[in-house]
């Protein structure tokens, strides 16, 4: 079984993100913050959700090494492959918008389909 560090980076590599100043920038802590994380040290439990949140991978998966690597995106049966994907895009964009970016997604959406402002 592989170390939480490892874990980490295979996650990073995945989603393409090959350096780690990257993934300090999205998350707002410094790089040696990062390198700490690689090398399994501490992880606050804030910290271990917002990482797994910008990696987009499941939070059992990085801490613990069970499960899948994506399996936070379980969708249930009858949804389409196409949601899913819209699902994972707004979530990794969501992660790098600002607040006022993210007013304007939802009145936009909103605009276009008046039922769903409603739930």
């Amino acid at each position: 079984m592989s170390s939480r560090g490892a874990r980490m980076v295979e996650a990073m590599q995945l989603r393409g993100m090959t350096k780690q100043h990257a993934l300090a920038f999205a998350m707002g802590v410094n790089e040696s913050t990062v390198t700490r994380w690689k090398n399994n040290g501490p992880i606050s439990v804030d910290h271990a959700v917002l990482l797994c949140s910008v990696l987009d991978i499941s939070l059992d998966w990085f801490l613990t090494g069970r499960g899948r690597i994506d399996g936070h995106t379980t969708l249930p049966a009858r949804a389409e492959p196409a949601d899913s994907r819209l699902v994972s895009c707004i979530r990794r964009a969501e992660m790098r918008m600002s607040e006022r970016s993210k007013t304007l997604l939802i009145d936009f959406i909103s605009s276009l389909f008046p039922e769903v402002s409603e739930l």
